[in-house]
């Protein structure tokens, strides 16, 4: 499942050569799709353009096709095929300068350990819509 939403009212937003704002792109994916649905309507209202993916599979081949090149990769740790730190892995690997936050109740050190490529911020499930715009906030000013 792929859905996107935007907004222009960002102030961390790019600009167009023309001048015009582009809000910054977000990845959100996660098997469960009403929390990425949640996850990507609360961002839209804040400013962000985000596309969902249910599969992390479609989110890498979006990243792989260039469809969007997104500032910021929100994910969920255990998902179906690949999990959230293979995903990240091979989404740095295209994508070397993608931030990441890694959502779970319970990602591991060792599993961290595993791989070249970590998230930049592990989000704690359960958290609040407040707690996660503000790491997303805090991460896209860096």
């Amino acid at each position: 499942m792929l859905a996107s939403y935007g907004a222009m009212n960002d102030p961390a937003s790019e600009q167009t050569a023309t001048g015009a704002k582009l809000p910054p792109v977000v990845f959100v994916v996660d098997d469960s799709v009403e929390l990425a649905e949640m996850i990507s309507i609360f961002l839209t209202k804040a400013g962000y353009q985000t596309h969902v993916f249910s599969d992390p599979l479609k989110a890498l081949s979006a990243l792989e096709s260039g469809q969007a090149q997104p500032r910021l990769l929100i994910s969920d740790f255990q998902m179906p095929g690949i999990n959230g730190l293979e995903l990240i892995h091979r989404c740095k690997l295209i994508l070397p300068t993608l931030k990441v936050i890694a959502a779970s109740a319970n990602v591991l050190d060792e599993e961290i350990e595993k791989y070249p490529f970590r998230p930049d911020r592990i989000l704690p499930k359960p958290y609040t819509t407040n707690s996660l715009l503000a790491m997303v906030n805090s991460l896209l000013a860096e």
